[in-house]
């Protein structure tokens, strides 16, 4: 039983003693407890249950299991020194750095409100945390296929991070959602149904209810932001960002529109002071207002026609914290290539120049293969290392280059090392080639 429940029928069973108990200086002959004993238990239990009724139908939710930390396939597992980091020491002593936002959004259907927090970790990462809100502690409800849907409250610890949301503390950045159930998981915590207009082609897991379908909209902008914009029922609606981070949170009911589309997390980022970021239109938030000495700017695609100026980076004045790339680094590439089933692996071997203390920067190789008719429209691919890496380090890569039949052609590859501000290495800014190899296919 939990601890909530013990709790509760304590409380309880104490009230009923309270009220019917006999007065303690009056002595009890054994033959009368025998008699009074069926009556007073079942008062209490009758008690019992009608505040346990009165507690439910006031809302009163039980506490879970906490949420589990998730390792999406493809990811570094999170250390000390991998991947995204693990939470780090807060500056009061605390032993995790998790930053509660002074956020709270009603939920469409009701219920819990939704709130958010920060959490900084040991590769320097800002990583975001969104959920149901209750007594202060963020959370999943235990609906939408969620724990069984046992309609417990379950605790997301500051260590069940989703990589998907962390990002570099000089990056601003929007983010989106545009499938996920009320019970607030993100989708790389625990993927437990499927959009209603997904069927059940795409998963084995079984449809959401249509009626808990939510479009979430939250990011962090940084000091100057003053607030954001959406559109919702043909009017435009305003909320004010939070705090020195620029937090703002935006859950909404799935308009018929977007039913058509797959559910997933993403968006776009800007170092802090670039400009403009330009909220898209399959983001959730259509317009941003900064303020930078005083004066407004606004940017993204319902802007006011006679509002504040449209923000450029000459408004905003602030230094672009780029991470700090040298010119002129060079490394040794060997290669190695092993014939393998459908095509061949190539292994990709080099010392690093530099070495790599946070998530900011990376090491990473990126391959061309040849585009004809035997080959197909062959395409860039690549990958790169999520972790500290020292100086001299011999790094080590391996990439499978399929080969269809009659394919030939020269496959190039780079090696890259440089920031990766956006979570993911390709496309990123501020990448230097290294070094280059080649193969080809016979």
């Amino acid at each position: 039983m939990s601890d909530f429940r013990n709790d509760c029928k304590h409380q309880l069973v104490a009230a009923a003693g309270g009220l019917f108990d006999a007065p303690p200086t009056r002595r009890m002959h054994q033959v009368g407890r025998v008699r009074r004993g069926p009556l007073l238990v079942a008062i209490a239990l009758g008690t019992l249950v009608l505040a346990t009724a009165a507690l439910a139908a006031t809302g009163v939710i039980g506490f879970g299991a906490p949420v589990r930390a998730s390792h999406p396939p493809g990811r570094e597992r999170p250390s000390k020194t991998t991947g995204i980091g693990i939470p780090v020491a807060a500056a009061d002593g605390l032993p995790i750095s998790a930053q509660p936002l002074a956020i709270a959004v009603r939920d469409p259907g009701g219920g819990l409100p939704w709130g958010m927090r920060v959490v900084r970790t040991s590769r320097r990462l800002l990583c975001m945390q969104i959920g149901r809100l209750l007594d202060g502690r963020l959370g999943v409800l235990g609906q939408d296929g969620q724990f069984h849907d046992d309609g417990l409250f379950h605790e997301i610890p500051a260590t069940a991070l989703d990589p998907d949301a962390c990002i570099a503390p000089s990056v601003w950045t929007i983010m989106s959602e545009d499938g996920l159930p009320a019970a607030g998981a993100l989708q790389s915590q625990a993927s437990s149904c499927v959009p209603p207009w997904l069927g059940t082609r795409a998963s084995d897991h079984r449809p959401c209810p249509a009626g808990d379908e939510r479009l979430i909209g939250f990011g962090v902008l940084g000091p100057h932001a003053v607030s954001v914009s959406y559109m919702t029922d043909g009017r435009l609606h305003t909320v004010p960002t939070v705090g020195r981070l620029g937090a703002y949170l935006v859950v909404l009911r799935v308009p018929p529109k977007l039913q058509q589309n797959a559910p997933a997390l993403g968006g776009k980022s800007g170092l802090l002071g670039g400009f403009p970021i330009g909220a898209g239109r399959g983001e959730v938030v259509s317009r941003l207002l900064f303020r930078y000495g005083g004066h407004l700017c606004q940017t993204g695609f319902d802007r006011q026609p006679h509002g504040p100026p449209h923000c450029t980076s000459h408004i905003s004045r602030t230094r672009a914290l780029l991470p700090k790339v040298p010119r002129g680094l060079h490394t040794s590439v060997a290669l190695r290539e092993r014939k393998v089933p459908g095509g061949y692996e190539l292994r990709v071997t080099f010392p690093a120049p530099i070495a790599v203390t946070n998530a900011s920067t990376a090491y990473g190789i990126q391959v061309t293969r040849p585009s004809s008719s035997a080959c197909g429209r062959g395409g860039v691919w690549g990958q790169s290392i999520e972790r500290d890496v020292s100086r001299s380090q011999v790094l080590h890569f391996s990439e499978f280059v399929p080969q269809p039949l009659h394919c030939r052609g020269v496959v190039r590859g780079e090696v890259l090392y440089g920031g990766q501000p956006f979570g993911g290495f390709l496309g990123s800014r501020g990448l230097e080639t290294i070094g280059r190899f080649s193969f080809a296919l016979p």
